[in-house]
Order: structure tokens, then sequence, then C-alpha cells
């Protein structure tokens, strides 16, 4: 099979890990790559990815994460914050991010136009900028944990929290960032449950 879709058929949402058993450092760092090469709308990149390896603070946040094991039993819970402060097109943060490009100043000035004309007509009619911060945010989470399943790691995406109190626990300044999603890697303990998916001839169409 294609090593993707290997990965893919080994990962599940874990719900109960094994807490005597650790990532390494090198794999963790590959995990971590996988995040911060993961595309995003225009390039905004507008994340950031908190590595709780504490103990302590994974205490103090199981209650606020509807007491879930996952958040003490795994060997890491990544909190993957959102940006939404950066991504106004006024901000020095787009035009640094267009310029990377290195495209005549005019061009990266019209692009910058373009992206406020999206911004504008687009995503702030829909959502707030939170929330399109956070839809980039789960691209990051999936290639987080197809990289994890490549090595054998399991992993296990988490909505389940209450976001005020999981930001205040965790000091985060929501001028600057907000929680987006958690999700806790290690590995199982016991057999996999059973994977429930749709066919595929009931969700592919063509056209």
């Amino acid at each position: 099979m294609n090593a993707v879709i290997d990965a893919l058929e080994f990962r599940h949402a874990c719900k109960k890990f094994d807490p005597k058993k650790k990532i390494s450092d090198k794999k963790l760092g590959i995990i971590l790559e996988a995040a911060c090469l993961s595309p995003s709308s225009f390039g905004m990149e507008a994340w950031k990815f908190l590595i709780l390896e504490s103990k302590d603070i994974r205490e103090q946040l199981r209650p606020a994460c509807w007491d879930q094991a996952q958040i003490t039993d795994a060997s890491h819970v990544i909190v993957i914050l959102a940006r939404p402060s950066l991504v106004a097109p006024s901000n020095d943060y787009v035009k640094a991010n267009f310029s990377r490009r290195e495209l005549p100043e005019d061009a990266t000035l019209a692009y910058i136009d373009r992206y406020k004309w999206y911004m504008e007509t687009e995503v702030l009619p829909r959502m707030s900028t939170y929330a399109w911060c956070a839809k980039q945010c789960y691209i990051a989470l999936a290639n987080i944990m197809t990289a994890a399943a490549s090595m054998g790691i399991d992993s296990c995406p988490m909505e389940g929290f209450v976001k005020d109190k999981v930001e205040s626990i965790l000091n985060i300044d929501k001028k600057e960032c907000e929680v987006a999603v958690l999700v806790a890697l290690g590995f199982r303990a016991g057999g996999q449950t059973p994977r429930q998916r749709h066919e595929s001839k009931t969700l592919i169409e063509y056209r």
C-alpha cells in the first residue's frame, strides 16, 4: 500500500495511552517539522505550537478538558494556537509574509490588495478572524497526526475542552493567541477500537 494510506489506516483517535511510554526527542522533532511545513491560506502561518511536557501543567489542565485521561496519560500534548491578531491586512506581518516571495514592490502590494479583498468579502462576512485562523490550524493538526502515525505513534485530536479555562491555566495572552485545538500523542494501551467510516462511494462525486 501507499505509505500515506498505511499511516492513515494505523491512525485512530486513541482514547487510552500507555503513560509509561514516551516519544523520543528525535521523533517529536519530526512531528513538529511536519506541523511547521503545513500549508495555510495565503501562506499566513498564523499559528503557534505549544508543547506540554510538564506533568503539573497537564494535571491542572485535565479538569478543563472534560477530565479526559489523554491529557495526563499521553507522552506529549500539543496545543495548537491560532494567532488572529496577525492577519489583519494592515498588519506588518502580512506584508512581511508576502515579501518573502521576493516579487517587485508593485506585485507585492497587488497581492496585499487581493488578500484584503478576500478577507473583507469572503472571510469576515462569514466568520471571525479567529475562526479563519483555526481552520488553518486544523491543516497542521492533520499533518501532525499523519506524521506521528507514519512512525507508529498514536494520537487523539481533542476539541472537548473549556476554551477560556484552558487559556487561563496556560496563561495565554488572548491579544496574541487563542486555543484552536489540542492533540495528544503517545502509544496506545490495549487494542484499537474498530474503525467506523462511510463507504467512499457515498462521499465522492465526480462531475
